[in-house]
C-alpha cells in the first residue's frame, strides 16, 4: 500500500514538471514592426462611373505584416470617413493575399455611406487590418487617404407621428428614393411631428429641422420646427397625400399636395431655371401646398421676367391660360416689392431681388404674393 502511494506522488510530480515545461515553451504571437499600403499612393484620386459598375473601383497592394513566427495572416480592408478614428469601419473585403480589388459599385456605395458627396471629389480613409486568429492582437497598416468622386446617392427614411403609416418605430418607415442627390417620396401627412434618417433602424442617424436650416436649406412653409425638445419637423398643411422632395444639390425641402401635378400652376420665363420654354422639364411646377396656397422653391434670376400659367399638357402650353402682374393687382393682392410689372408688352412679373434660391408663395386666401 505504501508503494502504491509513492507511485501516485511521483506521477503527480512528473505531470507538474511537464506542465511547467509546456508553459515555458508556449509562445504568444504578437506583431513585430509595421506594414503599409503600397498602392495607390496617399492623396491619389478616382472618378467612379455608373456605366461600368463591375470595373475596379480601387485596387490595393500592401506589404507583409510580420508576427514574429511563420503563420498565415488574414488581411481585412477597412474604409471610414476621412479624419475619423475607424471606430465603426466598413469592411470592403477579407483575404490572405497582399492585394485586393474592389468593384466600382461596391466601392461607390461604401464611399457614399462614409459621407462622400455625390459628384464632388471627397476624401475617405482606408487601412488594412492584419490578424492571425481569435484572441490575438491585430496590427494595422498606415492610413491611406483617397479622393473619390462618387455617383448616385443614398436613399433616406422618415418616421414619426406626422407620418401615420410609419409612426415612431421602424416597422414601416417612409423610404425616400434618391436620384442624382434629389430624394423624393409620396406620403400621407398628419398635423404632427416627424424626422428624416440616413440609415434605416438607426436613431442616431436622424436629421431634424435645425440640421437643414443651419446648413442653409430653404424649407417649405408647411414644415416648421416642432420645438419639441428634439426639434423635429412638424407638418402644418392640410392632412392627406403629399409629395415631398429633399434637393441636396440646390438645398431645399419642398412639399406638393396630391400624388400628381394635376392641380398645379406653372412658372415659365427667363427669371426661372428653364427660361421661356416648355421643352423637357424646363417649366417649373408651382404646386398647392395647402388649400389656396401655391408655393415653389426655385432659383430666380435678377432682372428677368416670368409668368404664371394655369395648365400643362406635356408640350407647349401657352394657350391654356396665364396670369400676369396686372391680373393679381386687379384682384387686390399685396405683392412683394421684389416683384414688379415688367412693362414688356405682356406685363409679366419682373424679379428685381438678388439672384438666388427663393421661396415664392401665392396665397389666394390672404391674397398675398411673398418671397422668402
Amino acid at each position: 500500500m505504501k508503494n502504491k502511494f509513492k507511485y501516485l506522488i511521483a506521477a503527480i510530480a512528473f505531470l507538474g514538471l511537464t506542465s511547467c515545461e509546456d508553459e515555458q515553451d508556449l509562445k504568444f504571437i504578437s506583431p513585430e514592426g509595421t506594414f503599409s499600403i503600397i498602392t495607390p499612393l496617399n492623396g491619389e484620386s478616382i472618378i467612379l462611373n455608373d456605366a461600368t459598375p463591375s470595373n475596379p473601383g480601387i485596387s490595393l497592394t500592401w506589404s507583409a505584416m510580420d508576427f514574429g513566427t511563420p503563420t498565415e495572416v488574414t488581411y481585412t480592408v477597412e474604409l471610414a470617413p476621412a479624419g475619423s478614428d475607424f471606430s465603426n469601419p466598413q469592411v470592403l473585403t477579407t483575404t490572405s493575399n497582399r492585394f485586393a480589388t474592389i468593384q466600382t459599385a461596391q466601392f461607390n456605395l461604401a464611399c457614399l455611406t462614409a459621407g462622400a458627396t455625390p459628384f464632388v471629389a471627397s476624401p475617405v480613409d482606408i487601412r488594412i487590418k492584419a490578424t492571425v486568429g481569435v484572441g490575438f492582437e491585430p496590427a494595422y497598416s498606415s492610413v491611406l487617404t483617397y479622393t473619390v468622386t462618387c455617383y448616385g446617392c443614398l436613399g433616406q427614411f422618415a418616421v414619426g407621428a406626422g407620418l401615420p403609416a410609419a409612426g415612431w418605430n421602424w416597422d414601416s418607415p417612409v423610404s425616400l428614393i434618391c436620384d442624382d442627390n434629389v430624394l423624393m417620396a409620396t406620403v400621407t401627412f398628419a398635423n404632427d411631428t416627424f424626422r428624416f434618417f440616413t440609415e434605416e433602424g438607426n436613431w442616431g442617424s436622424g436629421r431634424n429641422y435645425p440640421y437643414y436650416a443651419n446648413d442653409g436649406y430653404k424649407i417649405s412653409s408647411v414644415l416648421e420646427n416642432a420645438m419639441d425638445g428634439d426639434s423635429n419637423f412638424r407638418f402644418t398643411g392640410n392632412p392627406g397625400t403629399h409629395r415631398i422632395k429633399i434637393d441636396e444639390n440646390q438645398k431645399f425641402i419642398s412639399v406638393a399636395q396630391g400624388t400628381t401635378s394635376a392641380n398645379s400652376l406653372w412658372l415659365v420665363g427667363a427669371a426661372t431655371p428653364g427660361g421661356w420654354s416648355w421643352a423637357g422639364n424646363n417649366e417649373t411646377e408651382f404646386p398647392l401646398v395647402k388649400a389656396g396656397v401655391y408655393e415653389s422653391i426655385l432659383t430666380l434670376t435678377s432682372g428677368e421676367s416670368f409668368r404664371v400659367f394655369l395648365g400643362n399638357n406635356g408640350g407647349d402650353s401657352w394657350d391654356l391660360g396665364s396670369r400676369n402682374y396686372p391680373y393679381y393687382v386687379g384682384e387686390g393682392y399685396t405683392i412683394s416689392p421684389e416683384l414688379i410689372n415688367a412693362l414688356d408688352g405682356d406685363s409679366n412679373f419682373r424679379y428685381v431681388g438678388s439672384t438666388g434660391l427663393r421661396v415664392l408663395k401665392v396665397d389666394t386666401v390672404a391674397k398675398t404674393i411673398t418671397l422668402n
